[in-house]
């Protein structure tokens, strides 16, 4: 039995209605069961990769007078199932998939980071800030060995979110929360002794991403797959921005030790802010309302600004990412210098954390907007209109590698070279 095999549980996984009733049970101190009318809905498909989530409808029978129960949650369960099927659809991997080393090594990665992620929440709830929203937790699973196949997070679910995809873009201004949100949260724990930050990676996050979802045989298959969507442009282009990424690649371990070499600080990072892990709902004259900052398990101990850069890149225009990047990377250190109530780091130590970061963390989006280019799920004219607006985000992306290598080049010659 592994965590990479269907079972018949909710949502394929192993995770059964018994122990959703059983955790619930104990969080409400309850006698009420589960009648047979229960519910269990995918909320989760293109949302996630390294989890299902179910939104529960729950037939609550024999609740106890005065008790109020939730009709509905959102049950988050450890699975490597749908990041299996997606590592297809980006040709990470031929028909036959990742071979059982991989998948072992996979699996042992994501019981880690479940177990994080609740090690996470129980950080939000102490610090309980109102400017780091997080969704309402009624009961947290984490693995308890390597043999536990039952990983979940029991969640208050927000009904009415506005919904996006990788594919959409968002006003520079409604990110403000999220930057002040994560800012907020990395300055609190900050605060915390050095046994408390131990539940964050520490530094080998980027050498930890690429060596268990891609693989020197995954990096190539990504490599051409992207030269291949890159197609549109200049042949040239496709290759220089390959190249980047090769140099790169070549110098992660750089990455991991980027505290010792350059001096940087290592602060808490969500590790992987996109549109999906931020739940806004649409609020008065169409401007978005943050609700909650969610999927918390990449937690890392990384330099300022990692966030910043995987936020900008997958979520802001080109323009915005051009024009108004250098005054959101003051928002997120103003704000980090408030909460502190010291300067830890300086501006220029985020700015240049950002650029240093650019090229990898897209890297991290590029292939997976591949997929937006043919989008055989749409009808025209909308197909058309998401290749283009594709088309036009993944060139932009591409120009600003080459800008922020450029400036590495110039500024960090030493830690760029091989």
């Amino acid at each position: 039995m592994s965590l990479y095999k269907v079972a018949d549980g909710i949502l394929e996984t192993h995770v059964t209605w018994e122990d959703i009733e059983e955790e619930l049970q104990k969080t409400f101190n309850t006698k009420a069961t589960f009648g047979e009318k229960n519910t269990a809905r995918n909320i989760s498909d293109l949302k996630g990769f390294t989890s299902k989530i179910a939104l529960i409808e729950a037939d609550w029978q024999n609740v106890e007078h005065g008790k109020v129960l939730p009709k509905n949650c959102a049950v988050k369960i450890c699975s490597p199932l749908p990041y299996m099927a997606f590592s297809k659809v980006l040709k990470y991997t031929d028909e036959n998939g990742f071979e059982d080393q991989k998948l072992k090594s996979l699996e042992k990665n994501l019981r880690e980071a479940h177990n994080r992620e609740i090690d996470a929440y129980k950080l939000l709830e102490k610090f309980n800030h109102t400017d780091v929203p997080f969704t309402k937790v009624y009961g947290l699973k984490p693995f308890a060995s390597e043999s536990d196949l039952k990983g979940f997070i029991i969640m208050e679910y927000i009904p009415d979110i506005f919904t996006t995809s990788m594919a959409e873009t968002l006003f520079a201004d409604d990110l403000i929360p999220t930057i002040k949100g994560v800012s907020t949260f990395a300055a609190l724990g900050h605060k915390l002794s050095d046994d408390e930050k131990s539940v964050a990676v520490c530094g080998g996050y980027l050498e930890g991403y690429f060596n268990t979802f891609l693989g020197p045989a995954s990096i190539e298959s990504t490599f051409q797959n992207l030269s291949q969507a890159l197609s549109f442009l200049e042949p040239s282009k496709a290759e220089k921005l390959v190249e980047v990424y090769r140099h790169y690649l070549k110098i992660l371990n750089k990455f991991t030790k980027i505290s010792e070499i350059l001096g940087f600080h290592q602060i808490f990072n969500h590790g992987d802010l996109w549109q999906s892990n931020m739940l806004y709902k649409t609020g008065s004259e169409g401007k978005l309302e943050l609700k909650a900052i969610i999927d918390w398990q990449g937690l890392s101990l990384l330099p300022p600004a990692f966030d910043m850069t995987r936020l900008f890149i997958g979520c802001l225009s080109p323009e915005d990412r051009r024009q108004r990047a250098p005054e959101l990377l003051k928002i997120f250190h103003e704000t980090f210098v408030h909460v502190l109530g010291e300067e830890l780091f300086s501006y220029q130590e985020v700015y240049d954390s950002y650029n240093l970061h650019f090229p990898l963390m897209s890297l991290m989006v590029l292939p997976g907007m591949v997929q937006f280019l043919d989008a055989p799920h749409l009808e025209e004219p909308e197909k058309s209109a998401l290749k283009m607006r594709t088309m036009k985000n993944m060139e932009a992306i591409m120009e600003d590698v080459f800008v922020a290598h450029e400036y590495n080049l110039k500024n960090y010659a030493n830690f760029i070279k091989e």
